[in-house]
């Protein structure tokens, strides 16, 4: 697949991001940068100190033999709960409780996140998504992809794509991710390094979104890809109404990150943040 170089993803730490983008995250929404990139936003050891306490605690585990392969979470996904109601905040719940003491002697990297994000957007409170009763989503999630996981082109936006109207995040007009990175699978090739393309969602996108038939699409019209290359602790920002691909993991070494959605709307004092 041929890959243009004018869209770039800019690398610097919070004041170089707001030198180059007074406003980053419309910068990202308005396509003038696929991504924002802040390299060792997170210490690398207690990335791998973390890593190895989850799997004393029987958090992460490899899914091959299991039965279906499947991607190891740590959290709350929306996605996956969103469909009863009362089942998705009692989950959440227990991340809450979950998270309150799992990063015990080490940085909380969910607090890494919120905190980068409020100093990126410094007109805005950021907060973990809560519905008018109070009742709060979970705040990230641990994804571990093991060999033959990822995700096809796709896009994220609970408005456009998911259409739930009866949760509060769907009220934002734009919505983003965030990815600080754990550990980096062992392939030596594109396997495990996300993809985003300078192709926000459309509907005249839908049709071509499997996957070879939209890398045939992206090669005609010459639409520009990245792929973001990250060291354990880096940490990145991106508008995840682009459309962006997780390649499948080759090797036997996971690709670990904690993630995040969040939301935003230039008129809106709020930003918030789920999984």
């Amino acid at each position: 697949m041929k890959t243009l170089k004018t869209w770039k993803p800019f690398e610097g730490d919070i004041a170089e991001i707001q030198q180059q983008f007074p406003l980053p995250l419309i910068a990202l929404a308005q396509g003038e940068v696929p991504a924002l990139v802040l390299r060792g936003a997170y210490k690398p050891k207690h990335c791998s100190s973390l890593i190895d306490r989850f799997y004393e605690r029987g958090l992460l585990y490899n899914p091959h033999g299991t039965g279906r392969p499947h991607r190891v979470d740590i959290g709350t996904s929306f996605g996956k709960h969103r469909a009863d109601r009362a089942k998705f905040f009692a989950h959440s719940c227990q991340t809450l409780g979950l998270f309150s003491t799992l990063f015990e002697g080490y940085d909380d990297p969910v607090q890494t996140m919120y905190e980068t994000l409020e100093k990126l957007a410094t007109d805005k409170e950021v907060k973990t998504a809560r519905e008018p009763d109070g009742q709060l989503y979970g705040p990230a999630i641990f994804r571990a992809y093991y060999a033959e996981l990822g995700h096809g082109p796709h896009y994220d936006s609970v408005a456009k794509r998911t259409k739930a109207f009866d949760y509060q995040v769907s009220r934002f007009e734009h919505q983003f991710a965030g990815v600080l990175c754990f550990q980096n699978s062992d392939s030596d090739g594109e396997g495990g390094e996300p993809f985003l393309y300078n192709c926000p969602w459309s509907s005249a996108i839908q049709e071509q979104l499997s996957g070879e038939k939209f890398r045939q699409y992206v090669d005609e019209k010459k639409i520009e890809r990245v792929q973001i290359d990250l060291e354990p602790g880096d940490l990145y920002f991106f508008f995840s109404e682009n459309i962006h691909e997780v390649p499948h993991i080759i090797g036997e070494r996971p690709r670990i990150v904690l993630a995040i959605f969040f939301a935003m709307s230039p008129d809106d004092d709020e930003i918030y943040v789920w999984a």
